[in-house]
């Protein structure tokens, strides 16, 4: 029993001493488990810390980089928008010096003339002539003191005074009126010879009516581009001076002696691309630090002018896009001008009044006029369209980077 006794005790022992290294065992390396976990922790919220180093450093330079973006658009668009007002100013100048073209215009006039002209003939001569042929009186003395009337017609002050084309329309009038008017108090005189006079006067006034309509319509649609440019012109100074006050620029006023061509001439003389380049490194200096770094966060705070400037471009470009309708506008007006005239032309042809002149006969004389005219507009637009050039308008304007800056 004793024995049994001391056997138990030795294996309880034994069994305590195990467990109890089993238990220690465990300890130990739950212990180091955690070890490792917190290790584990640690080297992650040391990650955790240094990317939220890098992303404030990030966002740092991000602003930096965005302020440093947003400055050099608006200096660079500043530049580009003086020389966008210097191209537009120049244009609206030439086009409005060049909407009426002397020697296209006076070919045309030349047309209209009652005396000979490219046509082959002299209206006025065609008239005595006429009035000679039908006899409309039954004697002489009363049909040369007709002619004598008629003579006197185209000096009359008033018909001097209507434009060429209807001038001829109108001395057409007065001689049928006065034809008319000696019937009334002759009772011989041959009212058919009068209406055959009439009739022959009216085969020509027929090729002047039609002159006359696409003159008038031409000096109307003239008239309305010049004030359309005009009408430009003072919306592109007031949006100038606007600008050049907000950045610094002040020049003198209108002269009462000066036209506003030679004014804007004189202003975007001054207002240059390196004006600006002038005006921007000005305020970039009033922000730059000892350390020779311009602080561009409290720029573009404080320089709210600056950004109005740059933030009302789009407006500098409607003014561009306007004035590239009253071009293309103006062109459309010619050509149809253009139509008008060979029209009438064509009248002339129609109705067999154009005359041979020296060796050509009457439909060399028309191709002829075809021709000149063709030529002659021709000309004429390419002067245009050499001093004015659209599409480095456009371009100009298109380079411009219409970007708001809020």
């Amino acid at each position: 029993m004793k024995t049994f006794s001391f056997l138990f005790l030795i294996l309880f022992g034994l069994t305590t001493t195990i467990n109890a290294q089993i238990y220690s065992d465990s300890l130990i390396v739950n212990i180091q488990n955690n070890l490792v976990k917190l290790q584990n922790e640690n080297e992650n919220l040391k990650g955790r810390i240094e990317l939220q180093s890098v992303s404030l450093n990030d966002i740092s330079k991000n602003q930096s980089l965005t302020d440093r973006t947003k400055w050099e658009k608006i200096r660079t668009n500043l530049v580009k928008s003086a020389e966008v007002y210097k191209i537009l100013s120049d244009d609206i100048i030439d086009l409005k010096s060049q909407v009426i073209n002397q020697d296209y215009q006076g070919y045309i006039k030349k047309l209209s003339s009652v005396e000979k002209g490219p046509l082959g003939f002299s209206f006025e001569e065609v008239i005595l002539k006429t009035a000679q042929n039908k006899a409309i009186f039954d004697k002489k003395e009363k049909n040369e003191r007709f002619v004598s009337v008629l003579k006197s017609l185209k000096d009359s002050p008033i018909v001097g005074l209507i434009p060429y084309a209807s001038q001829a329309v109108n001395l057409s009038t007065a001689a049928v009126n006065v034809a008319y008017a000696a019937g009334v108090q002759d009772k011989k005189v041959n009212f058919d010879k009068i209406k055959e006079f009439e009739k022959e006067l009216q085969r020509y006034t027929g090729f002047y009516n039609a002159l006359d309509k696409a003159n008038l319509t031409n000096a109307t649609s003239s008239s309305q581009t010049v004030t359309l440019l005009e009408t430009l012109q003072l919306d592109v100074l007031e949006k100038f001076k606007k600008d050049g006050q907000k950045i610094g620029f002040n020049p003198r006023e209108i002269r009462g002696d000066e036209t506003i061509d030679d004014y804007f001439n004189y202003v975007m003389g001054e207002f240059t691309p390196e004006l600006m380049r002038k005006k921007t490194a000005e305020i970039e200096k009033k922000y730059t630090g000892k350390d020779g770094k311009v602080n561009l966060g409290e720029l573009l705070q404080s320089e709210l002018d600056v950004r109005h400037v740059n933030n009302n471009l789009d407006y500098l470009q409607s003014l561009c896009n306007r004035f590239v309708g009253i071009h293309d506008n103006y062109f459309d007006l010619e050509t149809r001008y253009f139509d008008q005239v060979k029209q009438a032309i064509n009248v002339a042809k129609g109705n067999n009044i154009i005359e041979a002149v020296g060796e050509k006969n009457a439909q060399m004389v028309y191709e002829d006029l075809i021709k000149d005219l063709t030529s002659k507009k021709k000309k004429k637009d390419a002067a245009i369209k050499s001093s004015i050039n659209i599409k480095e308008l456009k371009d100009k304007i298109d380079s411009v980077d219409i970007y708001k800056i809020l």
